[in-house]
């Protein structure tokens, strides 16, 4: 039996549980059920490969509900035949479709010019992982990554890493200031109106962020935090070639 299979046995039960309780339910429309629960709408609400279950979809939070709204069920949903985790796909695509609401013009961003992998992280100037991180940038770019980030001062609003924040943005060049806070240099502060760091530390609420850096491929998925260079790319090839095999 394999590691997939062996683990998903439990949330399958769960699962097959809740089609046995529904079989024989009328079933609620998407409108009808979306009215249950504060603050889902309709287009929230959709058919699971489940049969008598539907997907509710929430930033990147996937659950799964009875059609007849009694039973929740949180967890993954597993396809034995291929072992495909479905609810982590369906995850990937909604963190994928928020991060591609963000313009890119709201990002710092360090690249190569022609990039074979691009990745978007939620990086935090006062962060020591991040700080590492950064400082391997050369390389990463060297490998053909372009590295998209996004500002997520842990700390939150009003504090003094989201200032540092709010400095690099409003810098005359930004790859400079991002390059001298992360190694600890002042950034002199400048006003330039609303910057996008209050953007982007709602938008890592929404997708779940936990920790930084968290680093998303372009698909949504999620591949860490930090990692040296040569381990990034290992990591980035290993996902493109899972999807190709799709």
């Amino acid at each position: 039996m394999s590691t997939i299979r062996h683990l998903s046995l439990a949330a399958a039960g769960l699962a097959l549980v809740c089609t046995a309780a529904v079989a024989d339910s009328p079933g609620l429309t998407p409108e009808e059920l979306a009215a249950l629960f504060p603050g889902i709408e309709a287009e929230n609400v959709s058919e699971s490969p489940l049969p008598g279950v539907y997907e509710i979809s929430v930033g990147a939070s996937v659950a799964y509900v009875s059609r007849d709204g009694r039973y929740l069920l949180r967890g993954e949903l597993i396809d034995l035949e291929t072992e495909t985790n479905l609810t982590a796909e369906r995850q990937d695509a909604a963190r994928a479709a928020v991060i591609d609401t963000v313009d890119e013009a709201t990002m710092v961003v360090f690249g190569p010019e022609n990039p074979t992998h691009t990745i978007t992280v939620f990086t935090d100037i006062d962060c020591g992982y991040c700080r590492r991180m950064h400082r391997e940038i050369e390389q990463i770019n060297a490998l053909g990554i372009s590295v998209r980030y996004l500002f997520y001062p842990r700390s939150g609003p009003a504090t003094e890493s989201w200032r540092k924040a709010d400095n690099v943005w409003c810098a005359g060049d930004r790859l400079d200031a991002m390059t001298a806070a992360k190694n600890g240099e002042p950034v002199p502060a400048r006003s330039c109106g609303t910057t996008p760091v209050e953007a982007h530390y709602a938008l890592g609420g929404r997708i779940g962020l936990q920790g930084t850096p968290a680093i998303y491929t372009e698909t949504g998925e999620q591949i860490g935090g930090y990692l040296p260079p040569e381990a990034l790319l290992a990591r980035l090839r290993a996902s493109a070639a899972r999807r190709a095999a799709r």
